[in-house]
């Protein structure tokens, strides 16, 4: 239990807290503001967790959250979280950082894709790429890459080669491999 300052005044407030919805996957400008090393649930491990917060556009202030898992039973969470957090440090033109803060409040470009609903969860947002605040093209237009749901479908480059006949094997006769 915890004893409040003063009483929590409801009275006209017919807004609940925050949601968090998904924004559309593109480009945007965004610093970390909030990073903390936390257990994870099967109390095996820890993640990093990361929040970036958006800086500009519609949809400004919009967090995202990041979960790195950097200690962990499982050694291809772990691989998978370094270098995403190499990224990350890159990003940020960071070099042997020791300590999450110093990756706060650094402006980076992060490209963002949607992860659609499940009958359990709603959609939301995950990051595929970290790059300098420098490669970010304003505006927060959406990209040309596709967003988890919709995959991206390659043509592929037929080229017209002569039919070649096919020699036809008889039931009885045996195959060069038998």
């Amino acid at each position: 239990m915890a004893l409040l300052p003063k009483a929590a005044n409801t009275e006209g407030n017919n807004q609940g807290a925050d949601s968090f919805e998904a924004i559309p996957a593109g480009d945007y400008l965004a610093h970390i503001t909030k990073s903390e090393m936390r257990a994870n649930k099967a109390k095996t491990g820890h993640f990093l967790l990361l929040i970036h917060t958006i800086l500009e556009g519609e949809h400004k202030g919009s967090s995202i959250f990041v979960r790195l898992n950097l200690d962990n039973p499982n050694p291809k969470a772990v691989e998978i979280a370094n270098k995403e957090l190499n990224s990350i440090c890159q990003a940020c033109d960071k070099e042997g950082v020791e300590d999450s803060e110093d990756l706060h409040l650094v402006p980076m470009c992060i490209r963002v894709a949607v992860e659609p609903a499940s009958a359990q969860w709603p959609a939301s947002n995950n990051i595929k790429k970290w790059m300098p605040e420098s490669e970010y093209e304003g505006g927060a237009v959406g990209t040309d890459e596709p967003t988890v749901d919709e995959p991206e479908v390659v043509e592929p480059n037929v080229v017209e080669e002569p039919a070649i006949e096919a020699e036809v094997v008889e039931e009885d006769e045996k195959l060069p491999w038998e």
